[in-house]
C-alpha cells in the first residue's frame, strides 16, 4: 500500500512541484488546468471522480494506494504503483506510450441537469436519493406548467465506464423508449439499461452477460441431445467455448462505440425487446418512468423522469488521455 505522504516525497524527489487537493473542493478547474500531469491517489473510485474534471489533451494517471480495497484497473499496475519512483524514471525517458479511452457525452432535452447528486460525497438511502430528486422534480413541473420550453443540455460530465437508466428503486420496473443509431424508438420495460464504453465492457457490462461454466456445459448438452451431436462437453472444452464467448464481450477502450445491455427485459404483447444487448454509436432513450434515474459512472446522478430524453453519443475529443508504461 502506498501512503499519499509517499507519493507526494517520490514526486518532488522527481523534481516535480506538486499540488495536493486532500478535499473535492480543492480539486477546481483552476487546479486542473495549472497541472500538467493529473494523478490521482486511490482506486478506480478515485481515478473515475478525478476524471470527470479533465478534458482536452492533459493526461491523467492513478496511483493504486489500496491493493486490498481496489482492483485499481483503471491505475497504473501494481509493480509502478508499489514503486512510483521506477514510472516516473520511465515516463522520463518516453518509456511509455499515449492511451485514449472514449467517453460517453449525454444530452438531456426536457429534464433539468443542474443539481445533480454526487454518490461519491454522501451515503444516501432511498429515502435521502428520493427526497432531493423529488424537490428537483416539482420544479420542473412548475416550469413545464407555466409554459417554459426546454433546451438541450449537455450533461458537464463524461462516462468513462457506464450510463445507467432506471428507477432509483430496483425492485420496480423501468418504462422508457429507445431508439439505437437513429432507428425507430422501441418500447422497453426492464430493471433498468446500461451503456457501456471500452473501458466499462469489462466491468459491469461483463458481468452482467459472461456465460458461466454450468450455463455453457447444460447449453452443450442439449445442443447435442437436439441435433445427435458429440461435441465434448468436459471442463477444457466447456471452457474454451465460454472463454471465446466472453471474450468477445470486451472491446478496445480506444474506440468511439458503446456497447448496451437491457436487464432483466419484460417480453410481452406491448413490449418486444428485439435486440437486449449490442453495440451502437448512438443512443436515445425516452424516459416514461416515475422516480427515475439517469447516473454516470456511479456517482453522478440526474433526474430523468416522464418526458425527459436523453442522447448518447462518442465523440473523440470528449476522450481521456493515460499512459502505458513500456520496458
Amino acid at each position: 500500500m502506498k501512503s499519499l505522504e509517499g507519493l507526494v516525497k517520490d514526486l518532488k524527489d522527481s523534481g516535480l512541484e506538486v499540488k495536493v487537493c486532500e478535499q473535492k473542493a480543492d480539486f477546481t478547474e483552476e487546479a486542473v488546468e495549472w497541472a500538467d500531469l493529473v494523478v490521482s491517489a486511490g482506486g478506480d473510485g478515485t481515478f473515475l471522480s478525478a476524471a470527470k474534471k479533465v478534458f482536452g489533451d492533459k493526461p491523467i494517471i492513478g496511483i493504486n494506494t489500496d491493493f486490498v480495497g481496489s482492483e485499481g484497473f483503471l491505475c497504473l499496475p501494481k509493480q509502478y504503483s508499489s514503486n512510483v519512483a521506477k514510472a516516473l524514471e520511465l515516463m522520463k525517458t518516453g518509456s511509455f506510450r499515449w492511451k485514449k479511452r472514449a467517453r460517453i457525452r449525454v444530452t438531456v432535452k426536457g429534464g433539468d441537469t443542474s443539481h445533480p447528486i454526487d454518490l461519491y460525497d454522501e451515503d444516501f438511502t432511498y429515502s435521502d436519493h428520493v427526497h432531493r430528486h423529488n424537490s428537483e422534480r416539482k420544479k420542473l413541473l412548475e416550469r413545464r406548467l407555466n409554459g417554459e420550453k426546454s433546451e438541450d443540455l449537455v450533461i458537464p460530465v463524461r462516462a468513462l465506464n457506464e450510463v445507467f437508466v432506471g428507477e432509483s428503486l430496483s425492485s420496480r420496473m423501468s418504462y422508457y423508449e429507445i431508439s439505437v443509431d437513429d432507428g425507430p424508438l422501441e418500447k422497453q420495460k426492464s430493471s433498468g439499461i446500461t451503456i457501456c464504453t471500452g473501458t466499462g465492457s469489462t466491468s459491469w457490462s461483463f458481468n452482467i452477460n459472461k456465460l458461466s461454466y454450468q450455463s455453457v456445459e447444460e447449453i452443450l448438452k442439449i445442443a447435442n441431445h437436439l441435433t445427435g451431436s458429440n461435441y465434448p462437453t468436459n471442463q477444457e472444452s466447456v471452457k474454451t467455448v465460454a472463454d471465446m464467448f466472453n471474450g468477445r464481450l470486451l472491446f478496445d477502450p480506444r474506440v468511439l462505440q458503446m456497447v448496451y445491455t437491457v436487464r432483466d427485459p419484460v417480453v410481452s404483447g406491448i413490449f418486444q425487446v428485439l435486440r437486449p444487448r449490442g453495440f451502437a454509436r448512438k443512443i436515445t432513450i425516452r424516459s416514461r418512468c416515475r422516480d427515475a434515474c439517469l447516473t454516470v459512472d456511479a456517482g453522478i446522478s440526474y433526474l430523468f423522469n416522464d418526458g425527459a430524453t436523453a442522447t448518447l453519443e462518442m465523440h473523440d475529443e470528449d476522450a481521456i488521455k493515460t499512459i502505458e508504461l513500456i520496458e
